[in-house]
């Protein structure tokens, strides 16, 4: 009915696959850019009233740095109760994500954690030496070339690298620390991922169940019940309408 669209509503919101800028990650489904698209839903519903919470429902391995993180400040200023719903997987910048919401409930068979950050160089000098191809790089700037895979990287920009990933890696634990209330010596910091029922036990999630057991918690929670779920991944799949201009 008409007057659904003004009812108090639940959003549900999708991370699924990797989380990065474009087509074909995070929400890519839906054409341009991924990580905008989903930007763009939280901020829809944090300008309407009537969504009285979040479920941020995620099947991702994670992916960008930048982009998780920037994603999770954009959740955490939400103004309203919000769930973290794993699937299947939520690993590496997909749980930074899950880290921003008050309640994290995943599948006992989910694959949940990877708090770590992982740098990939690939390096094809050996192989393009034996093919006798060589490359004319001229830069400037001692590091400049550091990043492409024709020839070996130095010691120097070895440490580089490794600084650049500590200094991310950093920030990570420094929210789940924060957000979960896990120690610094905790083995959760050693880039494992674990079934959801182990990951329930050492602290990286919450409840197990599904999504009737996140919209349980909500309803608790807020104190509302018979609230409408609004499932922006339908909205992704069938394409937007002119009626999700008043939703």
């Amino acid at each position: 009915m008409i007057f659904d669209w003004f009812k108090d509503k639940i959003a549900v919101i999708p991370i699924e696959g990797p989380i990065m800028e474009g087509p074909g990650g995070l929400l890519g489904s839906f054409g341009s850019s991924s990580v905008s698209q989903a930007e763009e839903f939280l901020e829809k519903i944090a300008n309407k009233s009537r969504y009285k919470a979040l479920i941020l429902q995620i099947n991702s391995p994670g992916g960008s740095p930048y982009k998780s993180r920037s994603l999770t400040r954009t959740i955490e200023r939400l103004d309203m109760f919000k769930v973290a719903l794993i699937e299947e997987q939520c690993a590496s910048g997909a749980y930074w994500l899950a880290s921003s919401c008050d309640v994290i409930v995943a599948d006992k068979l989910s694959s949940v954690g990877g708090v770590g950050t992982i740098s990939i160089r690939p390096d094809f000098s050996d192989f393009l030496d034996r093919l006798g191809i060589k490359f004319d790089i001229q830069s400037e700037g001692k590091f400049k070339d550091e990043g492409m895979p024709f020839s070996e990287i130095s010691e120097e920009g070895k440490e580089h690298r490794k600084k650049m990933v500590s200094e991310i890696n950093a920030l990570f634990k420094s929210q789940i620390k924060k957000r979960r209330d896990i120690d610094e010596g905790s083995e959760v910091f050693d880039g494992k991922v674990y079934l959801g029922k182990e990951a329930k036990k050492i602290g990286l999630v919450d409840y197990l169940g599904d999504r009737k057991k996140a919209v349980q918690i909500v309803e608790k929670n807020i104190g509302m019940t018979d609230l409408k779920i609004k499932d922006f991944g339908e909205d992704m799949r069938k394409g937007p309408s002119i009626l999700d201009l008043i939703r």
